[in-house]
């Protein structure tokens, strides 16, 4: 009697497992889409920090080459003040993409049946984001539908905050992917259209002075030479940064296909497919570090 009430329970506890969303062995996808939208989110912070560096670059060496008598400090002081709305965009961004890695946490707490947290200062961030603009134009960089999507996961994630755990609602966070389509498609653009017009500002001023340079290495061979070389040096680490975005942009994209397929796939996450798309995201992720940590 005793062996067939065990057998029972037994058999409830899997049939309620199994009931759970997908299954209490295989939520390790899950899992690894979580880590691996943790990790790109690391790797996009340089990139903020860069394209700040870049303005104040760009600037610095355009003072060089126009002014007559250029004073290092001063010229510097300058280039900071005119490149804080630079500065100020990137903390909102910077936010943005805390909401993606706060995504992720949550995900990979519910996976685990923990409580997820929920950081209340990512609360507003919508009306931070409104003022932010595209490179060059005064479009904004998210529109009005993107920003109720943000609106929609962000309340979403403040409630799942303060309930039990539960992995059911994994499934209502995967249904949030217009959310996550805003958040990664804003990363996207400061990426590709921001950061990426700084660092080709900056190589254009170098060539600019590579040439200038030309002129005084018959003066100055010594001087110009120096500074021929630490101008190359500079223009094959923007190269390298370049290649980061494009590292970047890669990994989003294969982000956007594994959350797509994830969700689709909720209730078999056991499947080949899945598992290789979240092998090929996983394996962009690594290469987007590397190349950042030999950028940056």
């Amino acid at each position: 009697m005793k062996m067939r009430i065990c057998a029972m329970l037994l058999t409830g506890a899997l049939m309620v497992c199994a009931g759970l969303l997908t299954g209490c062995a295989n939520l390790s996808a899950v899992r690894t889409y979580a880590d691996e939208t943790k990790k790109l989110t690391a790797a996009f912070d340089p990139m903020l920090s860069g394209s700040t560096s870049s303005c104040v670059e760009k600037l610095l060496r355009k003072k060089m080459i126009t002014s007559r008598n250029f004073e290092a400090a001063a010229a510097e002081k300058a280039a900071k003040e005119l490149c804080g709305p630079v500065e100020e965009d990137n903390k909102i961004i910077a936010e943005l993409n805390a909401l993606l890695a706060q995504y992720a946490d949550t995900l990979a707490a519910l996976a685990n049946d923990k409580l997820p947290s929920y950081a209340k200062e990512l609360d507003g961030l919508q009306d931070s984001l409104a003022k932010v603009k595209r490179s060059g134009s005064q479009e904004n960089l998210l529109n009005a539908d993107k920003l109720a999507a943000l609106t929609s996961l962000t309340d979403l994630m403040s409630q799942l905050a303060t309930r039990q755990p539960q992995r059911t609602v994994i499934g209502d966070l995967l249904s949030q992917e217009e959310g996550i389509a805003a958040i990664t498609g804003a990363l996207k653009d400061y990426a590709t259209l921001n950061y990426r017009a700084w660092l080709r500002d900056e190589k254009r001023e170098i060539r600019v002075l590579l040439a200038a340079l030309a002129g005084a290495t018959k003066k100055e061979p010594l001087a110009a030479n120096y500074i021929k070389t630490l101008l190359l040096t500079e223009e094959r680490q923007i190269d390298g940064r370049e290649k980061a975005v494009d590292a970047f942009v890669r990994s989003i994209d294969e982000l956007q296909k594994s959350h797509a397929e994830l969700r689709l796939k909720l209730h078999s996450l056991d499947d080949k497919e899945l598992l290789a798309r979240l092998l090929n995201f996983a394996n962009e992720v690594a290469k987007l570090r590397r190349q950042v940590r030999d950028a940056f």
